[in-house]
This record gives C-alpha cells, structure tokens and sequence, in this order.
C-alpha cells in the first residue's frame, strides 16, 4: 500500500480493491464503528514499527534467556539459545554481567546504563557445575537475522493481515471484519516487539531492552482477547445485546487476571528469580486460561446454532483455532514448564496457527461466510496472475540469456516483455476461469447442474421441501449469494423457498407448466460488474424447465394444505357457534319449559289425570336435555371452552386423579399461546384418551403429562406401566389420536417407553398468528 499526498489516493494492488476500498471510504460505514478498529488496528501497526526500530537501536549478546512466555526460569539467568558468534553457550547459568550480579538486578531494578556496540564485557557463569569469567563483545543487533530466523511468525503474520485486510475491505460492517482486523494488527506488534527479538542477558541488567520485551508479552494477552473477540463475532454475532459486554470482558480479562497474579508474586514470592518468572510474563494466565474459553465459545455456538450453514461454517474456524491452541499448550507451554526444553524448537510453534486464515479462507470459499466470494476472487486472480507474470518473465529472460549471451541484453528483456504482453489477456482468462470454477462452480456444464438436482430431489418426498432443496442446489452448484422460488397466488407473489441473502441486484426467469406461468426463479448476481454469461442463462433456463414441474406440484400441496386447515378451522368454528347456540339458546328454553311444567302439575293437583300427561312430558323433555347435552359436549367440552386448555386439562386429571395406586404430574407452561379451535380440541381429546387408556389398561403407578408450545404445540403423556402389546391391533382410542393429528397436519406416535412404560406422542402445527384468539390465559 502506497500513499500520495498529492492526490490524497491510496494504490491497492489490483482494481477491484482499489474502487472497493474507495467505496468504503467514501461512504458512511467506516465512519460509524469500522474506522475505530481501523485506526486501532493502524496504531498496533504503527507500534510493531516501532519494536524494530527500538531493537535496532541496542546492540545483544547473541543469548536467549526467556522461556515461551515466561521472562527467566526460577533457577537464574540460564541461557536457553545462542548464536554462532557468543562464547557463551546453551545451559549456562549467568551470575553477574560486568560486575553487577543478576539477582541484584532483578531485585533493585530490571536494566541499566545504556550500552554500544563493540563493548566488551565481563559475564560470570556457571557450566557444568564450573565458575567461569568469559569476555563477551556487544555486537549490533541483527534484525534481518532474526527476520529470518523467526519467518514462521512473519509467515502466519503475513497470511492473517492479508486475510482480515481482505475480510475488512469487502465488508467494513461486520463485526467478524473488524475483530480479525484488529487482532492481526496486535498479533503484528507482538511478534515485532518480542516475537522476532527475544529477551537476552544484557537486557537484564543493562539498556531498556527488558520493556520492549514485556510490552511485548502484555500485547501477546490482548492477542488472545482477540482470539476470544474474534471466535465471538464469526461469522456472525449470535448475541447482539451482550456482544459488547463480552468483548471488553476479554480484553479487561487479560489485565485482571495478569494483575492478580503479579500481586500474588509481589506478596509472596520472596527470591527475585521467582517474582521476575511470574511477574514478568503477563501473557502466562491468558496462555493457560483463554484457548479454554475460545473452544468453550465455538462449541456453545455450534450446538446452539440452528443454521447448519453456520454450523458448517463454524466448523472450520473451531478445529483449527483450537486446535492450534491445543498443539501450542501441549507441544510448547506445558514441556517447557515441565523440563524447561520444548520439544520442538520455539521459532516453530507460530506455525500451528496458519491453519486459522486457511480455514477462514476455505469457509469463504466453500460455504460463503461473510459474503465476499466476489472480491476473494478478483484479489485472487490478480496476485496468481503477478506471480506467473513475474516468474514467466525471469523464465524468458533466463532461457533468452542462456541460448544468446551476454546476459541480460536489452533486445532480451524487450522480446520477454513483449511475449508477457501477448499472453497477459489469455493467461488472465485462464486464471480467471479456474479460480471462478472453484468458487461459483461449473457455470458451462448444464447437465452436471440439472443431475446434481436430479439426484437430491429423488432423496425427497414432500414437494415443499423439494422447493428448499431445488435453491440450495442451484446456489451451491453455481455459488450464487441467493437463490429464491416466487409463486403466484389470488392476492400476489408469494415466496416459497430460498437460499442465501437477497441482494437489490437479481434475474427472474419464469416458472412454467404445460404453458401456464406459475411463479420465477429469482436469481441475484455476484456484484454491480457482473451480469449472467449466456450459458450460465442456458443454465438456468434448463434448471427453470424442470422447476416448473416441482413448483407446480408444491404449489397444489400448499394449496390441498391450506385448504383443508380452511376446512377443519370452519368446521370448528360451526361447531363453536352450535355450541353456543346450544348452550345460550336452546338449553334454557327447555329448562325454562320443564320448569312451566312443573308448576303446571303442582297447580293441577298431582293426582289429575291431566297431571300425569305433564309428568310424561317433562320426562322427556329432560330426556331431550340430556341429549342435547350429550351432543353439545361432543362439538367442544364444555371444560374446554370455559377454562381454556391448560385448565381444562389440569380439571381431567383431577377427576382422574382418585384411580388407586396411580399418581399423575402434570407440567404445562403458565400461558399457552392463542391456538385455533381445532387444536386445543384435538390436544384435549388426545390427553383425555391417553389418560383413560393409562386408567383402564397401563397397570401404571406415575403418570406425567407435558404440554410445551413453540412453533408447534407438543403433547406428551407418559406411564411406567406394562407397555403396549406388541402382538395385538391398534385400539380405537390409538387410531383416533393419530386421525385427529393428521388432519391438522401433525405427527402423533405411540411406543414403548425407555425403562418399561408407554409415551404418546403429539405434534400439532400452530399458525404464527391467529388475530381475534385471544391467548389461552385470557379465557
């Protein structure tokens, strides 16, 4: 990135990141919460510069002395590393550097007087149990060296910048951007202050070395709240109301418990080589505490998520990140507190977070988390096509200097630049085609798109699912950010199934069957750029053909459907009225009768002959009463309608509840939602009947009733009685409660229970909203 003040641009290599990142910052988005984490990100950038310029300045001793994390071990200043130029060697223990004795260093100040290059000091040692006085000449420090030495830091650095940069660049907004942005920027500045250039000898008793190392170590523990912030908000932010919460939770976390731990040391650990071994490793309670919290927060979103497209997503990131933790504890961290050597060398142990942008990049490409496939490929084709650019030109070049010397001439160089020229277009074509296949799938082969369908459509039975399955495999074959199924219907369009995120720029191809258009196929386009090739339109018309047949068939299930929801709420709502009628109209005529009846006998005399005839009347009409009571708790209990379902249930299991030997729970929520008639009916009617089969037939001693409302209404009535006979037909009782949740479109199950026993089982569907039902607690 190069900046020119003249014309106030920034030059981003290739265009498409140049006009994005333009966009970004020409629009409103970076200026709300993006520019924040970008200047933070700047800042921890600007300090990692700083960290190797302030290295630069002092000239070492060629010596390690800090383990992993830690500033020095308890047994002294032993040398863990050294170059090829010291006299000192690895397992020396140094007691005093030109005079001045390590442990009072440690005790009465960390550092010194500044020191220069080519100084000669005197270090006192012990080796293999010998005192020893060694003359050590002060060299100036090798930063490209240890740039060297240290390029698994550089490499992984190099590959989470650009991966987050990448990230932040195509969405500024997402809160996955501007944590991975913001780590990578403190995972810069950590390896830049104390990654590369570790803590030597001299550092403790001379020169201001020692700070840049533990400002170095306390940015490591921000690197691991970032690592937390980052697991918390990808690739999406689950949690919106306490999001905030958590992310300054971890990264005050890092302080807090670095900070009692330094007070621990302070009150309790007496020898200056203890203390400084706690004290000076702010970075050793996040070492151990924080890859436990990351896993913990990656687990809890994958079992809790419902998506199996975050699920999928979340995949990726889970097993490397903590798996990289895992290797980091068990390979370095733990061995080196243990013996005080890792088993592998410590320039190796960032290696086993390069898997964490590979997996990031690999959930882009295959699952389109976060949504910027587009600019992933753009970038991609331009950084393949500068390196086969650049390698075809020293290739021509080498060949051209081999075959007609003298090297390098400059007919050479202009005939390979002139060669490069020619093959720039076709070569970016071909490029451009490989990476495009990768991403969006095989846009030219037709027939691998409609077999593909083919072949998931035969796995389902239900046209309506068929719908859902048709979007996901025209998205995923195509790699489209969205895929949608509209149907038409008497009052307008209606979406039936989609894939992805709709975006304001999409295609619609008609949905057709013998003839008669019944719906589109909305498809939206990768960018503004781009619009559908001629074959991937092929594509999608041959796709569109068979579609047309799917929804069609879906649309007449949906429509058998609502049909026959239309006819059982209408039959429940006459039925409703019937018994209103029943019980408001007719029922206290024919008492208000019977009672005239009555007084008409009395008035008579009892004995009259004309008295007898009243008392025959008035015995069938309370007949007739009976009757009609009868018939009236048949269309709906009366229980049902006075108490609501939830009551009316409890008022059953209190008529049953004197059944000797036999003890029934019951457990329903305190407000059941407002549900048709239809349902609370059949669920009555369902509990009911399972209760009178427990009573006559389970032998059972417990009995529990459950009631759970979401999205669908859930009845469960289990016993512990003798179980179901297995060799006899279903009863008229089990056959009912499985008609009654057909009709309704419901699952109804009965078998054993784990344990011995009996469960039945309902599933009713309830509607997302029945305006005019008021809920059941307002009955």
């Amino acid at each position: 990135m190069l900046y020119y003040p003249a014309g106030r641009r920034i030059h981003w290599a290739g265009q498409l990141g140049y006009d994005r990142l333009q966009h970004v910052f020409n629009s409103g988005a970076v200026r709300r919460a993006p520019i924040f984490f970008l200047l933070l990100t700047l800042t921890f950038l600007a300090v990692g510069v700083a960290g190797v310029i302030w290295r630069a300045g002092t000239p070492g001793d060629g010596t390690t002395v800090n383990v992993v994390s830690g500033a020095i071990s308890g047994d002294g200043a032993v040398v863990r590393d050294t170059d090829d130029v010291t006299p000192l060697r690895t397992g020396d223990i140094v007691l005093a550097v030109d005079g001045r004795n390590i442990r009072d260093a440690l005790a009465t100040g960390i550092g010194g007087r500044p020191v220069h290059g080519g100084e000669v000091l005197r270090y006192d040692i012990v080796r293999d149990g010998k005192a020893l006085s060694l003359d050590v000449a002060l060299r100036q420090f090798s930063i490209g060296g240890n740039l060297v030495k240290g390029w698994p830091s550089l490499l992984v650095n190099i590959a989470l910048l650009g991966t987050a940069s990448a990230i932040f660049v195509a969405r500024p907004r997402e809160p996955a951007a501007h944590a991975g942005i913001l780590a990578s920027g403190i995972g810069v500045a950590t390896v830049a202050w104390s990654g590369y250039f570790q803590l030597e000898v001299i550092d403790l008793v001379a020169g201001d070395q020692f700070w840049r190392w533990y400002g170095g170590q306390a940015m490591f523990a921000l690197l691991w709240a970032g690592m937390v912030h980052f697991a918390l908000a990808y690739p999406e932010v689950t949690d919106r109301r306490g999001h905030h919460r958590l992310v300054t939770a971890a990264y005050t976390g890092t302080l807090l418990s670095y900070a009692l731990l330094a007070a621990f040391a302070w009150l309790f650990a007496e020898d200056p080589f203890d203390r400084l071994s706690i004290m000076g490793s702010p970075a050793i309670p996040s070492l151990y505490l924080y890859p436990f919290i990351v896993l913990l927060i990656l687990v809890t979103k994958y079992v809790r998520g419902e998506d199996p497209l975050l699920r999928r997503r979340l995949r990726w990131l889970a097993v490397s990140l903590s798996g990289a933790a895992a290797l980091y504890l068990c390979v370095w961290v733990i061995p080196t507190a243990v013996s005080g050597t890792p088993p592998v060398p410590m320039e190796y142990h960032t290696l086993v977070f390069l898997p964490v942008p590979i997996a990031v990049a690999m959930a882009i490409l295959r699952h389109r988390a976060l949504n910027i496939d587009v600019v992933l490929s753009r970038s991609l084709v331009y950084a393949t096509l500068t390196v086969l650019l650049a390698g075809g030109y020293i290739g021509v070049v080498g060949m051209l200097s081999a075959l007609f010397p003298p090297l390098g001439s400059m007919w050479q160089q202009a005939i390979a630049a002139a060669a490069l020229a020619l093959a720039v277009q076709p070569l970016r074509a071909w490029v451009q085609r490989l990476i495009n296949v990768r991403l969006f799938g095989e846009p030219t082969d037709p027939y691998r798109v409609v077999s593909s369908l083919a072949a998931r459509l035969e796995e389902i039975d239900t046209p309506t699912e068929q719908l859902t399955a048709m979007v996901e495999t025209i998205g995923a074959a195509l790699r489209l950010p969205y895929v949608a199924i509209e149907l038409d219907r008497d009052e307008g369009s209606e979406e039936a199934a989609a894939y992805g995120v709709p975006t304001a720029l999409s295609h619609r191809l008609p949905l057709t069957f013998q003839g008669e258009p019944i719906g589109r196929l909305v498809i939206a386009r990768r960018s503004p750029r781009e619009t559908l090739s001629r074959k991937e339109r092929s594509v999608l018309a041959e796709v569109a053909r068979h579609a047309g047949t799917v929804a069609h068939t879906a649309r007449l299930t949906t429509d058998l459907v609502r049909s026959r929801d239309r006819l059982v709420s209408a039959r429940e709502e006459e039925r409703r009225q019937l018994l209103r009628e029943l019980h408001d109209g007719v029922g206290p005529t024919l008492a208000a009768i019977t009672l005239g009846l009555r007084a008409s006998r009395r008035a008579i005399g009892e004995s009259a002959p004309p008295a007898m005839l009243l008392a025959k009347l008035q015995d069938a009409l309370n007949g007739a009463s009976t009757e009609i009571r009868r018939l009236a708790h048949g269309l709906r209990p009366p229980a049902l309608e006075k108490l609501g379902l939830r009551a009316a249930i409890e008022d059953y299991i209190g008529t049953i509840g004197h059944a000797p030997g036999l003890t029934v729970s019951y457990d329903a929520p305190e407000e059941l939602p407002a549900m048709p008639p239809a349902v609370d009916v059949a669920a009555y009617r369902i509990v009911c009947e399972s209760l009178a089969n427990v009573t006559r037939h389970a032998k059972a001693s417990n009995c529990t009733v459950t009631l759970k409302a979401g999205t669908d209404l859930e009845i469960e009535v289990s016993d512990d009685g003798i179980g179901l006979d297995e060799h006899s037909a279903p009863g008229f009782g089990l056959a009912s409660m499985r008609e009654r949740a057909a009709e309704l479109g419901g699952r109804f199950r009965a078998g054993p229970r784990p344990g011995g026993g009996t469960t039945v089982s309902a599933a009713l569907p309830l509607p997302p909203e029945l305006p005019g039902h008021p809920a059941e607690g307002a009955r």
